[in-house]
Parts: structure tokens; sequence; C-alpha cells
């Protein structure tokens, strides 16, 4: 009985100490005379979001529209995190002092979880050092040459499509999410593992399904994305991985026996794993139009296959995730406006008749009407609702009194930026016409940002609008798309999730055109 009185006054001494020491962190905006917005104990402002109540992007949206200052305070459960409104201090802090900001203070644990040892997560020197070495792997020479194997997963695709598609229309609804993730998933298999793998006839290829293990829209994954920003320590003090175990051994092993083989094999490709090999023998990548690999003394070598096998997950993930909900995104919204996906359509075969039904990078890039659709969609639902960094050194903001601290979280609401009818009328309609030249250069900068700004914005950005622009094309040159019998006309979001990623899909109707 004693002993049961010890515990249940320690427990109850525990959860005292705990929140008082949770109230004290609480008062940090307060006394900064920050607008800040009321937490809860012990969700900080991130109640909805633990609770499965809301996704990430809706609720810092929310939290966007309902303060006045160019930023606010929040707390991250126990964390202090500033929320940036005003365009001018966003390109302060993303570009002009960016040396203030330079990390994302996202873990990265190489030894542990080698494959968080990506560009997108490292910090400091390591980062700075690897995107040094990785632009020049975007160039445009560089994605001219990939466009092969892009064009030729898309064409994959259709092929597919016209010889399975059903003699009634009605029973023609396809899952455009599940679709483009398919197309994507060969598309970066080979582009950057070098290998072959047809998702689109076989959706239960392992590759599909190590990418479906790592990115499905479970509650477990939000919440470990989660963490890995709002509470990096506690990951690796329990020792999360934020790739399963299956999926990381999975990629080691493609990329190890793909580089042997090019090796042993002499074999020359030219992708995106073929750079890698250029920058593990000799540091560099070599100029547009040389893709040779000399083999060298392992001794000398300057990127194992654990840190090659990083970029690539990182770009197979970041890509698959990206130019999949470009894809479907766009689609939904133009089979609700059948006038304007008629329009676009138009445009797609004239540019095709006017190169002998081929497509071509070149001929891509005449494809303006569907580009401004791309960036309507993006814009209603960017890629990633949310640009994370973390303060590194002390930074008093301009004109004012307020000292931003080492350690502090800063956080981008793209959605509320996307979706602010100051710069964005009528910010709910899909009208692709806000970007055309003229509209633009009327809207403020630093108010669309899909894919960021500054040194840290998305290195393969590019890449990513190129898969989306040709899985598009091709599709919409072959198919009419009209809602399913299930879908509205607005989308609900999983919750807890950092990612946009619609409850049920995106279930759409293909109709052949003639």
């Amino acid at each position: 009985m004693a002993l049961l009185m010890f515990l249940v006054s320690f427990l109850c001494a525990s959860i005292g100490v705990i929140y008082f020491y949770f109230k004290g962190v609480y008062k940090y905006w307060e006394k900064r005379n920050v607008e800040y917005l009321d937490p809860i104990f012990p969700f900080g402002n991130m109640k909805d979001v633990l609770l499965a109540r809301a996704d990430f992007g809706g609720f810092l949206q929310d939290l966007y529209n309902r303060t006045k200052d160019k930023f606010f305070g929040i707390y991250l459960i126990n964390r202090p995190c500033l929320v940036i409104k005003d365009p001018e201090l966003i390109k302060t802090i993303i570009i002009k002092d960016f040396d203030h900001f330079v990390d994302r203070g996202i873990l990265a644990d190489e030894e542990y979880d080698p494959l968080s040892g990506n560009l997108f997560s490292l910090s400091g020197q390591k980062w700075h050092k690897l995107r040094v070495k990785l632009t020049p792997t975007f160039t445009s020479g560089k994605l001219r040459a990939m466009f092969p194997s892009v064009i030729t997963a898309a064409e994959n695709m259709q092929k597919h499509l016209v010889k399975n598609l059903n003699r009634n229309p009605n029973e023609n609804i396809y899952e455009v999410r599940d679709l483009s993730a398919r197309f994507v998933t060969d598309l970066i298999a080979s582009v950057a593992f070098g290998i072959t793998v047809d998702s689109i006839s076989d959706p239960n290829v392992l590759f599909r399904k190590m990418g479906q293990k790592a990115l499905e829209p479970t509650f477990k994954n939000g919440f470990v994305t989660l963490l890995s920003f709002m509470a990096p320590k506690l990951l690796e003090l329990l020792k999360i991985k934020q790739t399963p175990d299956e999926v990381e051994k999975f990629m080691v092993s493609v990329v190890e026996q793909t580089v042997k083989y090019r090796g042993e094999n002499n074999i020359v490709r030219e992708d995106f794993m073929q750079l890698m090999i250029q920058l593990k023998n000799s540091g560099t990548v070599k100029e547009d139009g040389d893709w040779s690999a000399e083999n060298v003394d392992s001794k000398k070598q300057t990127m194992t296959i654990n840190e090659i096998t990083a970029q690539a997950a990182i770009f197979f993930f970041a890509g698959f995730e990206t130019s999949s909900s470009v894809m479907s995104f766009c689609l939904y919204e133009l089979a609700k406006l059948p006038d304007l996906q008629d329009k676009v359509y138009q445009e797609i075969k004239q540019v095709l008749d006017e190169n002998n039904g081929e497509y071509s990078y070149e001929s891509l890039k005449k494809m303006k009407s569907l580009e401004r659709c791309m960036h309507e969609s993006m814009r209603i639902y960017p890629p990633a609702p949310a640009l994370v960094r973390i303060c590194t050194k002390d930074y008093k903001i301009p004109d004012t009194n307020v000292t931003v601290e080492k350690g502090t979280n800063i956080l981008i609401s793209l959605l509320g930026l996307h979706k602010d009818p100051k710069y964005f009328e009528n910010p709910k309609k899909f009208d692709p016409d806000r970007f055309l030249p003229e509209n633009t250069a009327k809207r403020p900068p630093f108010t669309y940002l899909p894919f960021g700004d500054g040194p840290r914005s998305c290195i393969g950005a590019r890449m990513g609008r190129l898969n989306s622009k040709v899985g598009l094309a091709v599709l919409l040159s072959s198919f009419r798309f009209e809602l399913g019998p299930t879908m509205g006309q607005e989308l609900k979001m999983e919750a807890s999730q950092i990612l946009m990623q619609p409850v049920d899909g995106i279930k759409l109707k293909l109709i052949p055109r003639k």
C-alpha cells in the first residue's frame, strides 16, 4: 500500500513538474512582445495535427489566416517556432540573410539511419559541400539527355491504358494519384537507379511496393515525419528511423548491385546514377555530354554506397511524391473544367502536329497553357505546404526589436501565401491565367514558392516539373478526364500528414480521344 501511495505521489509530482516546465516555455513569445496563438498543454499549438484532426498544411494555413502581423509565434509541442508571413521578410530570411537560416533542423543520423544523410536533411558544411557537388547533375543538358527515359515511361503508361480501357466508358474509372505514382516510379527507377521497372502493368512490383511502404499516408509515417523537424532529438534518443529497415536494405542493395555491375562491365548510361558514379570515382560531375566514369582505387573514392543511396532515395521519394501530386491534382482540376481541358488539349495537339507527332525536350517548352495549369495546381496544392528553416545564429529581425534566438524553428506557410486574397484574387478558383507574364509581373515576389527559393531551394525542381509535364501531356493528348461518381468539387486531405494527400485518392473517368 505504501509503495502504491509513493508511486501515485511520484507520478503526480512528475506531472506537476512537467506542467510548470511547459507553462514557463509557453511564456516565450509573450516575453518578447511577439504576436502568438495560445498553446494547449502538452501539445503547444499542434493538438489537431497530433490527434489526427487536421493535416499540417491546412492547420498552418488556418493559423496564417487568424493572425495580422508580419510574423507570429507558435509552439511545436514545447519548441517555440516563428511563422513568417511577410513576403519581403521571407526574401530576407531565405536569400539575403541566408547565413542565419542555413539549416532545416531535420535529424540526419548517417550512422544509424543512412538514408537520412541526404541533401534535404543535411546541415552546415556537409550540406554545402554536397549541394556544390550535386548542382551540375540538373543542368539543361543533363535533363535533355535523360528525356528519352522520361518519355519512354510516359508512352508505356499511355499504351497500357489504351490497351486496357473497357469498351463501357462508365467502367473506366482510375485512381489517378496511383496511376501517376506508378508512372513516376517507373521513370525514377530508370533515371535514378538505372533499373527497368514496369509498375504500370504490374502495380505489385517490388520497387513500387517499397515506395508505397515509405510514403503511404499512415499515422506512423506522418507522425515520424512531424517529429523529424518538431522533435528531432526525440527521434535520435529513441533511435527511430525515418525510412523503414526493409526499404533501406532494398535501396542499398539496388544501388550496390548497379554500381558494381556498371563498373565491372564498363556500362555507361545517361542517367542520375551515372552522375553519382562520376562523383564517387572522381569527386566531380563531368561536363554535359560526357557520361564516362573512370574506375579508381577504392581508397580514393569520394562517396560511399550509403551516401549515393541516400541521394538516389531522396530523389525517388521527393520526385515520386511531388511529380505524381502535381499530375493528379492538375488532372482533377481540369476534369472540373472541361472547356479549359479542351484548350490545353488543342495546344498539345498543335505542338505535336508541328513536331511530326513526336515529343521532344524543346517542343515541350511550347506548351504554355499546360505549364500555367501546372503552376496554378501547385499554387492550390503546393508539393510541400510549408518551408522549414532553423535559426543557426541569433538574428535581429529588421526594423523590429525582436531577436530570433539560435535554435528557433522558422515556418513559412505556402498554403497561407498561395491562398492569400491580397496576392491571389478569389484564391479558391482554379485560374491558370494568374501565371500569364503580365499578371505574374504585378504580383509581389516571394508570394509563390512551390519549390522554395534561394540556396536551399529544391535542387530537382526542373526535373520534377519536366516529369509532370511529360506525364500530363501524354495523358491529355490521348484521353479526356471527367470526375468519377464519388468525387466532389473539393478534396479533403489526410490528417496528421505533412504532404497534401487526399482522402480516398482522386478517381477520374478516362475517355479515349478519337
